[in-house]
């Protein structure tokens, strides 16, 4: 019974905010450019706090949760090595990115097109992030939805309809302001969620904290760097900053924090800091990886469970209430702050890239429309993941299929202009992908190189291709 108390609290709070949000947008709503404005930038009027926190939140989805305990429990703390580049990355974007979007337009696709936005160029871009995020996102909600059908004791398809119908509604009542608000509240309730468990885990193992942790330490369960694995290192930081730029510099779910805040500057400072944030947090779920490997060295583990349920089998079996309600509670909180972020980012592409020029005056009609769609199709994509495994990877791995082509045509267009500029047609923007999708697939099955670096091939091979076609203007 406690642990529906916290659940049910929990869902107050977060529709509490999402109305609260909406009669602030109201407030201020003068014309129906404003309404666009709200739903998709909140404003312009996002603090430092709120934009950094909900990038935490965004970035820290059920993958974290459940994938990084996973991954630790099966291996060891190396993952940590695209946090330790996405300093780098993210360096980058705050000096690089952010004040060549900043208050420039509605979405990121659009500002890189520029005067050739007319010729389609922009949209086809748009249309191909849209396919890899919903692929990218459908994986996490996934993940997101195990611990869901374990508490409620139903199927997987029941626990996504859950999760889907919940953030479908809080997320189109607020907009973007809504959005952030239940993430920065979410990502307390994650983050309280991880270091319970560090608490949870040792008090039903009967063996302290540290002796869990070294024994896992002893095995090299907790090795974050060794000279004979230095390689696996500067793979994983040397991916980790072109990846990190392409996950949070040319995404629309991260710019659109960026270009939502109340000044370049407050955007800058949020994106930087929030890498360090990053690190502790996957620290944090490593380390519960950690202290589940240790326990069940002592313990029997069901032969049958997979390294992704682990976590979330643990949580269902061992944990008292209304700790279990908190642990779900973050999942949920994980999953949503995940979900809301895509469902709002999409939803601003489908309605300014991919099928534009829509009546204006009926933009409230067509926010219940856009956010539909994208809602049900991360459901459809979320589906089809359930019947695979390694969600963790699998979820970074479709990332990385379309950043090399978005960071090449951020860079040719708006960094290295007189260098390689083009016009952005579809067809251009097609072939440009093709050979992102060649540099993909050189490192994957010739090369055989780590999946951190099919953004450094594909973004190489896309510039080749448009400063072949010269310094061309519309």
């Amino acid at each position: 019974m406690l642990d529906w108390i916290v659940i049910a609290l929990y869902l107050f709070i977060v529709f509490a905010l999402a109305f609260y949000s909406r009669r602030e947008n109201i407030q201020h709503e003068s014309s129906d450019e404003d309404i666009v404005n709200d739903q998709y930038l909140a404003g312009r009027s996002l603090t430092g706090i709120e934009s950094l926190g909900s990038i935490i939140a965004t970035e820290v989805s059920a993958l974290t949760f459940l994938g990084i305990p996973a991954f630790a429990f099966s291996n060891d703390y190396s993952f940590i090595h695209i946090y330790i580049g996405a300093i780098v990355g993210r360096y980058l974007i705050a000096k690089i990115i952010v004040p060549r979007i900043y208050n420039k337009g509605l979405t990121l696709y659009s500002i890189i097109a520029g005067n050739d936005a007319h010729l389609g160029g922009a949209r086809f871009t748009a249309l191909i992030y849209s396919i890899t995020k919903l692929l990218s996102i459908g994986v996490r909600l996934y993940a997101g939805s195990i611990l869901v059908s374990e508490f409620f004791d139903v199927n997987i398809i029941v626990a996504l309809l859950i999760i889907c119908i919940i953030t479908f509604f809080y997320t189109l009542i607020g907009g973007l302001k809504a959005v952030v608000r239940t993430d920065l509240l979410q990502s307390l309730i994650f983050i309280g969620g991880g270091v319970a468990a560090h608490f949870i885990i040792p008090d039903v193992s009967g063996h302290s904290w540290s002796e869990l942790m070294g024994m896992a330490g002893a095995a090299g369960k907790t090795t974050i760097f060794s000279m004979a694995t230095w390689p696996s290192f500067a793979i994983g930081v040397g991916g980790g900053i072109l990846f990190d730029l392409c996950t949070h510099g040319v995404d629309q779910d991260f710019t659109q924090r960026l270009m939502g805040a109340k000044s370049a500057r407050t955007a800058q400072l949020s994106i930087f800091f929030s890498s360090f944030f990053s690190i502790m947090v996957g620290l944090l779920f490593l380390g519960i990886g950690s202290l589940l490997w240790s326990h069940y060295q002592l313990n029997v583990l069901p032969a049958d469970l997979k390294s992704d349920k682990v976590f979330a089998y643990f949580i269902q079996e061992f944990f008292p209430s209304p700790l279990k309600g908190l642990m779900l509670a973050g999942v949920l909180a994980a999953t949503m702050s995940t979900l809301d972020s895509t469902i709002n980012a999409l939803s601003s592409v489908l309605w300014s890239e991919i099928w534009p020029n829509r009546d204006i005056h009926k933009i409230r009609k067509y926010m219940i429309i856009d956010t539909l769609i994208i809602t049900a199709l991360l459901l459809l994509v979320a589906i089809v993941a359930s019947q695979s495994e390694g969600i963790l990877v699998l979820g970074l791995k479709i990332a990385s299929w379309s950043g090399g082509l978005l960071a090449a045509l951020f860079f040719s267009q708006l960094v290295w202009q007189s260098w390689t500029r083009t016009i952005l047609n579809p067809k251009n923007v097609l072939i440009a992908y093709i050979f992102n999708l060649g540099g993909v697939a050189l490192n994957t099955y010739v090369v055989d190189g780590p999946w951190q670096f099919n953004v450094y091939y594909g973004m190489f091979f896309a510039t080749v291709f448009l400063k072949l076609l010269g310094t061309k203007r519309a």
